[in-house]
């Protein structure tokens, strides 16, 4: 099972040396808290916050490894409701320019 700070771990080495996308996203992870990434600031950054986001994506620990991974399909996840959005989803669709 997946935790919060290797998550963490894993967003922050991915997102190292992107450029900003001038939005906030944030990953409520069920039972563990929530990480938000700002996208906003330069460098971006991720960090354990409750801050209002553009966008935030509640989901478990394992589909947000597993997405990160490549083993689950985001859109899947969304439309079997296994992650749930709030927020704008064009905020959502920037993810991709952070995480790939």
């Amino acid at each position: 099972m997946a935790d919060i700070d290797t998550l963490e771990a894993e967003l922050t080495k991915r997102i190292t040396g992107k450029k900003p996308i001038g939005k906030t996203i944030a990953f409520a992870i069920k039972e563990q808290g929530t990480l938000r990434i700002d996208g906003v600031s330069d460098p971006v950054s991720v960090a354990r916050s409750e801050d209002d986001a553009d966008a935030t994506i509640t989901i478990s620990a394992d589909d947000l490894e597993g997405l990160l991974n490549g083993t689950v399909n985001g859109q899947s996840l969304m439309m079997t409701g296994r992650a749930k959005m709030k927020g704008n989803p064009m905020v959502a669709m920037k993810l991709r320019e952070l995480l790939l």
